[in-house]
């Protein structure tokens, strides 16, 4: 176990795959952030590839939620993989208490199973948005700037932050010399905002050379933001049995 700043010890987090080969892959994840961003333009390119679930990861304050999709279980955090792409798709927001390990193990992973890179998906409020051509921003970490093109995205603006679990996963990445690069869509902070997603998918298409379509995002945009401002109601009103506080604070 590790000791936080607390004083609280913490199990070490899990993650539980079938075994696959995980080597050269590119890992996708992202949080409900801005506009819910991550969540929604992860989910939707683990659905429109048609990706396997390959896995789950576990916590001792793993988010006390389960729903179902399909007729199957849909767990807080789980792991999909399709070809030479595996994602981690957070359906409930991991608790601020737990951030800082968790994206330690989640590149810790990375590392011992040789995955190649890693692109976080987050957003950036629209109300900075300063040129109508320009959709999404990106930071880099040093490493990935010097081994793949960047496809002209902009560097985000000095001056502005990224926060959260998105900001100290690029942080480890950049110490222990990971290609990572965090895409962020401008978008809405005040609501789940799908059109915002769809422009970060337009990103990964161009990055992965993918054609992973986005017209159910702009089309099914109001029933998509009614059922994530539901999930996030469920996790933020609920009573959590370990007596950490729910994370009522959304981050990039």
């Amino acid at each position: 176990m590790t000791t936080t700043g607390t004083g609280m010890k913490q199990a070490p987090i899990e993650f539980i795959t079938n075994g696959a080969d995980l080597s050269g892959t590119t890992l996708i994840t992202g949080f409900y952030g801005i506009g819910k961003i991550g969540f929604i333009s992860v989910n939707h390119l683990i659905q429109k590839l048609g990706a396997e679930k390959i896995g789950f990861v576990l916590s001792e304050y793993l988010p006390p939620f389960i729903s179902v999709k399909s007729d199957n279980l849909v767990l807080p955090f789980e792991i999909y993989k399709k070809n030479n792409l595996v994602f981690l798709v957070t359906f409930f927001e991991p608790y601020k208490y737990e951030h800082r390990n968790f994206a330690k193990a989640v590149v810790d992973w990375m590392k011992s199973n040789h995955m190649e890179s890693l692109i976080l998906i987050g957003g950036l409020d629209s109300r900075l948005r300063t040129d109508p051509e320009i959709i999404a921003k990106a930071v880099y970490t040093s490493s990935y700037k010097s081994n793949y093109p960047t496809n002209n995205i902009p560097v985000l603006d000095e001056g502005l932050y990224v926060t959260g679990p998105l900001a100290l996963i690029m942080m480890y990445c950049e110490i222990f010399d990971l290609p990572a690069m965090g895409v962020l869509p401008y978008a809405e902070r005040s609501r789940p905002d799908p059109i915002g997603a769809s422009h970060a998918v337009e990103v990964v298409n161009d990055l992965l050379n993918l054609e992973c379509g986005v017209q159910e995002l702009v089309a099914e945009a109001e029933n998509i933001e009614k059922e994530i401002q539901s999930m996030m109601d469920v996790s933020e009103n609920a009573e959590d049995d370990e007596q950490v506080p729910a994370d009522k604070g959304m981050f990039l």
